[in-house]
């Protein structure tokens, strides 16, 4: 512990000075440095002999170390990295740690293989480490302290670009370097660094949608893959800036959330709770659909795990904002209404959030049914993300889908499950890494994606315009071929909205509707043991060789009779008067018997196909593959494929009923004023978009007025609709992309202006390094120009530099990388003697999660609870 403090708080500020001169001295490690080691005659020196580690083999060198000059700045003077703050025994070569950097920004890292095999490597030579555990432990040390040093120099160079660059020798940047105060006027300098393209500093905030006040877009969302064992030693934390927020803001969230939430009696009528469009009903269908919804539900194992997950916002161009460490067994709301605090804290108080979450919609009736984030409420537009749309009540979808809500354009808010995808190859080490060492290695992963992301953001910007500039043009088709003009398109979308997210009268009018489906079936089947009892009492009078068996199945058919007329007596008790008077209506008419089963079997349809695509969702985003996940995919791939025909069996039964519906409309057997509804199409059965026919009742509810309205009765109508919408959408995409266009040329233009202002008045190593960065800025933009060269241009643009300044940047250094890019390391450093853990296998571990997890559940259930023993 004292050498890590002494590491962040002494060496590595002490580094900054003397890896700025080497770095410019070697021309970012291409040329040799000749350094003179320095004869000093204090009292308190010694003679230190180090081992250095080099691409070409292993020299020793002799240091003659004291307070004046220590090992370690002599170390890297020389071109070597230490790999202890004070008596190093091993150093290694800074062209070596700076390629296992690159390597492991790519690469999961494992410090232990690469160790293995510079070994081999360098035994191969002729050469050979005399040490009893090789190089691996001080490898690592030294390579964990060199990602430090240069986190440290670009956090060092930021702050010489925003002008207030301290002492080299000062405090080493540790995590107060992103919390900066929030100017009241835009986005704080944390958010600018974050995207360029959402937060701009200095620039007026205009919402880009004509009829929404969205300014920027981000998603929400969890993953638990992301797990750390429990039993762990600790580790101290890394002294460098880190996006994740502290455990005090969680918990302090946590606390808050508590103490908000009451319990309050449920209302027995249906309605909006305050500031909602979609009544309690179908946020409770909405709930009882998602498994992220139910804060109580169990998804990894706190017996087994101390972290059990992480929690992402990420903007739209998948850049990540902040991530909160997950220490809960479920998806508990605190963890998100942190993130979204943390992100209205570096915001103006004008600025408007459009905010996807897979239950948006459960997120906003929470925060409002409680008050939680009541200051930021109103500058939160709610909306649910695109792929987990389908598990959601079709009011819903007509709220809080982005593509039928205003201000989202084409976003589809599944940004966190790309970046939960760059990041699976994290997943073994990290179960097994200390704490920070977890956070550390994560934050590195995102600084590398941030570097990744910037590069490709003009490539980003013409795909975008290009997708919108197809799915517009498909719209204007449409539009023009439905026939019918926009202000009656507009005006039918929102009566459907009106007619179709209104409450139910009464919520028991749900309960009653599968009341009476029940006694119908009761009845049915009263009927048919009533025929099979005189089909047996004619055979007995008619005599029969078995009369034994007769006797019997009379019995049992006599008994099933008297079973069925009890429950039907009671299941008619139940109805009351209106319902009693319901069922003899229904009785009565064979085409009110036929929309009753068509809609019962329409909803068991839809249920059904939203339980096989969350199953497929699940396929297509395993994570890793253990045995045990093998063969839980395998038994998924195959219990999909086996319910395909029963879901296609109900398809065929309803598409029948409808067929029989129509034909009762025609020969005017209906009541006055029906429609026939619209089929289900074999072909399109299983895609569960939301245009889909599937989520449409039409024909199968009570109608609202003599006459069906346009929007559904005409095709022409309906489909003008969907046209119309997507329209609106692709002009809201038009305007987010103009506007990020220009964000992006500001952006540029901000930064090419602080780094000539911080050019002046640097000393020599400052002053290349610097370049360099200028360097990396005019490859960045010239990139950009080359990727926007397809894209509308501004009538005012100015890139803040010509392309003879970018062209003549460039020739400084030809064959430099982009800068930017952070790196992550392996936690190694919190398990020095990771070979001699015992640690369990993952198929077992996996498998001891499952019970615990199913123990808890029955524990909270009140069910029995099998063995392991019976169940394995």
């Amino acid at each position: 512990m004292r050498q890590w403090q002494r590491w962040s708080s002494t060496t590595i500020p002490s580094l900054i000075e003397p890896y700025l001169t080497y770095r410019r001295l070697s021309r970012n490690f291409r040329d040799v440095v000749n350094y003179e080691l320095p004869q000093c005659n204090c009292q308190s020196s010694r003679r230190l002999k180090v081992l250095c580690i080099q691409f070409n083999g292993l020299k020793t060198v002799d240091l003659m170390v004291c307070p004046c000059v220590p090992a370690a700045v002599q170390l890297v003077r020389m071109g070597f990295f230490p790999c202890a703050p004070l008596g190093p025994t091993l150093a290694v070569s800074l062209p070596v740690l700076s390629l296992v950097r690159q390597l492991f920004m790519r690469t999961p890292p494992n410090i232990s293989a690469w160790s293995e095999s510079l070994e081999a490597y360098l035994g191969g030579m002729g050469y050979e480490v005399d040490t009893k555990g090789g190089i691996r432990r001080r490898f690592g040390n030294a390579y964990h302290w060199y990602c430090i040093l240069e986190i440290s120099l670009e956090e060092y160079i930021q702050q010489c670009l925003q002008g207030s660059a301290p002492s080299p020798s000062g405090p080493c940047p540790g995590l107060s370097s992103f919390q900066d105060p929030c100017s009241k006027k835009w986005p704080s300098e944390y958010l600018r660094k974050r995207c360029p393209l959402c937060f701009v500093n200095g620039l007026l905030i205009v919402s880009f949608a004509s009829s929404s006040n969205i300014d920027a877009i981000v998603c929400i969302d969890a993953c638990f893959t992301q797990k750390r064992r429990s039993g762990l030693q600790d580790d101290p934390v890394n002294p460098t800036a880190t996006v994740f927020l502290s455990q005090e803001e969680i918990d302090s969230m946590e606390n808050e959330v508590d103490s908000l939430r009451k319990k309050k009696p449920s209302d027995e009528e249906d309605g909006f709770e305050q500031g909602m469009r979609i009544p309690t009903s179908v946020l409770k269908n909405c709930n009882e659909s998602f498994t992220a919804a139910d804060e109580k539900r169990q998804k990894a194992s706190t017996q087994f795990f101390s972290d059990t997950g992480v929690m992402a916002l990420l903007c739209c161009h998948d850049r990540v904002i902040h991530l909160a460490n997950m220490t809960s067994a479920g998806e508990k709301q605190h963890y998100a209404l942190a993130l979204i605090k943390s992100l209205f804290s570096h915001l103006p108080d004008n600025f408007h959030i459009g905010l996807l979450y897979d239950i948006g919609c459960q997120l906003e009736q929470s925060c409002r049914k409680w008050g939680f984030l009541k200051p930021f409420l109103p500058r939160i537009s709610f909306a649910i993300s695109v792929f987990h749309a389908f598990g959601h009540q079709w009011p819903c979808q007509l709220i809080y889908h982005p593509r039928k809500r205003e201000g989202f354009g084409l976003s589809d808010g599944e940004g966190c499950e790309r970046f939960w995808s760059s990041i699976k190859g994290l997943i073994p080490s990290l179960r097994v890494s200390g704490f920070h060492q977890r956070l550390f290695v994560i934050d590195f992963q995102v600084h590398y994606l941030d570097g990744k992301s910037l590069t490709g953001l003009g490539q980003w910007l013409l795909r975008r315009w290009n997708h919108c500039q197809a799915k517009k043009a498909s719209a204007i088709k449409g539009l023009r071929k439905c026939g019918v003009d926009t202000l009656t398109l507009q005006a039918e979308w929102a009566a459907q909205v009106a007619v179709q997210t209104k409450p139910t009268p009464h919520k028991l009018i749900t309960d009653n509707h599968y009341l009476l489906l029940t006694i119908m079936a009761t009845q049915k089947s009263l009927e048919n043991y009533e025929t099979r009892l005189e089909e047996l009492e004619k055979d007995l009078l008619h005599g029969a060789s078995d009369m034994t068996s007769l006797n019997i199945q009379l019995s049992e058919c006599h008994q099933k009779v008297k079973s069925f007329k009890q429950a039907l007596q009671k299941q008619k008790a139940t109805l009351g008067v209106n319902g009693l008077a319901d069922l003899a209506t229904l009785q009565s008419n064979s085409y009110l018997q036929l929309r009753m089963h068509a809609l019962a079997i329409k909803t068991r349809i839809r249920d059904r196909l939203r339980q096989r695509k969350f199953e497929l969702e699940r396929l297509e985003r395993s994570y890793r593959q253990t045995v045990s996940e093998q063969r839980l995919q395998n038994h998924t791939e195959t219990s999909v494929k086996q319910r395909e025909p029963g879901i296609v069996k109900l398809c065929t039964n309803y598409n029948n009923m409808c067929v029989q519906m129509a034909a009762l409309i025609h020969q005017g057997k209906a009541p006055q004023g029906s429609i026939a509804p619209v089929l289900i199409p074999r072909d399109a059965l299983f895609k569960l978009d939301v245009d889909d026919d599937i989520w449409q009742d039409a024909g199968l509810e009570d109608d609202t007025g003599r006459f069906p309205p346009a929007w559904l009765a005409d095709e022409n109508v309906r489909s003008g609709i969907r046209s119309l919408l997507e329209l609106r959408r692709c002009e809201e995409e038009e305007r987010h992309l103009l506007h990020e266009r220009r964000m992006l040329m500001e952006w540029f233009s901000e930064e090419w202006s602080r780094l000539q202002r911080a050019r002046q008045g640097s000393n020599d190593d400052l002053a290349y390094e610097l370049d360099c960065h200028a360097s990396a800025l005019a490859s960045l933009c010239l990139r950009w120009q080359t990727a926007l060269r397809d894209f509308p241009s501004l009538h005012d643009e100015n890139w803040g530099a010509t392309n003879e300044e970018l062209n003549s940047k460039m020739l400084i250094s030809p064959l430099l990388a982009t800068s930017g890019d952070e790196e992550e390391s392996l936690d190694d450093l919190a398990f020095e003697d990771e070979e001699g853990l015992e640690v369990l296998d993952d198929e077992l571990l996996c498998v001891a999660e499952e019970f615990a997890l199913a123990d808890e559940y029955h524990q909270q259930h009140g069910s029995p609870i099998i063995s392991k023993q019976e169940t394995l």
